[in-house]
């Protein structure tokens, strides 16, 4: 089959629609950054926001990427004819933008927007970033018009509800840069300002304070852990205000901590432009989660030297191999999550040494180039 170059044959750059759904900053929305940025010598890139998306616009426009507001329409058979006139609107804009392939970045974006792509007659591509093994019907009738289907996991494709046609699929994982700044002059910066003190261990966590994110099993290990080492720190870099529910849940495992009496012991950062540099800080980094796709913020703190310590569900077995990049524990299991933090804090020779593997690792398999060379093959093959 001959190769199709991701310029037309006048010239002309292809224009990938990013169609964003929600509002704030999560991992969806920073993938789709990194994606943006990792594929603009090769695409025009058009995102499209809802009008209350401040940062994630600005975050966009700093990176020279134009920004479309849109109002998502309704997906409904009752109100058919609204829902109808709203997708023409949608689709307007979306012919308007010069769009060729049409990227929701998620399987909400796909659900709200993808008659409006198919009435603008583009060729349209659902990336879906956390598993499905169960859709209702409406989600179904909605996905039908997708031409092609990006999975973030073997695990997220394999699960999903719908049977697709296998050249209709495909698994592309995240990418992620392994830092060519030693960020470890950052430590004692960030220590100072958080009031922690050198020899204490930290225990990090990158992650919004949801609901999906497991908190409450994350405060009963501490509760283990601090019994044996009371020294040490729970370090939570992630949203816990910007966002209503991230407020509301974050207001619901302060409440927690205080009965437990370990409120002392955990430092919440809220939404920082800093992680980089907050990673620093951490010795141990770990998600303790309900749920996930396949989480950027693993390879992020794998790339910069720190082992993890993750909740053995969704994707994360694919990136997380036990004794060598870190440790997996079951969904909910407290002691299993102890002990592993445990046995870290008290051995800092193999911390350092899985923290290295760790950065091997997602050098060798997690690359930029090969990320750009992925995504290329799938807007190539969807352009046919």
């Amino acid at each position: 089959m001959k190769k199709i170059d991701c310029n037309e044959g006048n010239g002309r750059k292809l224009t990938i629609a990013h169609f964003m759904p929600w509002s704030g900053m999560g991992g969806v929305e920073i993938a789709t950054l990194r994606l943006a940025d990792a594929i603009k010598d090769s695409y025009r890139n058009v995102a499209f926001c809802l009008e209350d998306a401040v940062e994630l616009k600005e975050s966009f426009q700093k990176m020279g990427i134009e920004t479309v507001t849109y109002v998502p329409p309704t997906p409904s058979l009752r109100h058919g004819a609204r829902f109808y006139k709203e997708s023409r609107r949608v689709a307007k804009q979306i012919k308007d933008s010069g769009a060729d392939i049409v990227h929701f970045s998620d399987e909400k974006a796909a659900n709200h927007n993808s008659l409006a792509a198919f009435l603008a007659g583009t060729r349209n591509v659902c990336h879906l970033r956390v598993s499905y093994p169960s859709l209702e019907w409406r989600q179904r009738l909605c996905l039908l018009p997708v031409d092609s289907f990006i999975f973030v996991s073997k695990e997220a494709k394999d699960t999903f509800a719908m049977s697709l046609p296998e050249r209709k699929t495909r698994v592309i994982y995240d990418a992620v840069e392994v830092p060519k700044v030693d960020h470890q002059a950052s430590n004692a910066e960030v220590r100072r300002e958080f009031g922690i003190p050198m020899e204490s261990p930290v225990v990090g966590m990158v992650a919004r304070v949801s609901a999906q994110k497991d908190y409450f099993t994350l405060a009963t290990a501490a509760v283990e852990v601090l019994a044996k080492h009371p020294e040490a720190k729970f370090f939570i870099a992630g949203d816990n205000s910007l966002v209503d529910l991230n407020r509301k849940h974050y207001q619901e495992v302060a409440k927690r901590l205080r009965e437990l009496g370990i409120e002392d012991r955990f430092i919440f950062t809220g939404h920082r432009r800093d992680v980089p540099r907050l990673i620093a800080a951490m010795d141990i980094c770990v998600l303790c989660t309900h749920r996930e796709g396949f989480p950027l913020s693993i390879l992020e703190v794998m790339a910069m030297g720190k082992p993890v310590i993750a909740t053995s569900v969704g994707g994360i077995p694919e990136i997380v191999i036990p004794e060598v990049t870190g440790y997996l524990h079951g969904h909910g299991n407290s002691k299993e999550l102890a002990d592993a933090i445990n046995a870290l804090i008290e051995n800092p020779v193999k911390t350092r040494a899985l923290g290295e593997s760790a950065r091997r690792h997602v050098r060798e398999h997690y690359s930029r180039e090969g990320y750009v060379a992925d995504m290329t093959r799938a807007y190539e093959d969807v352009m046919r």
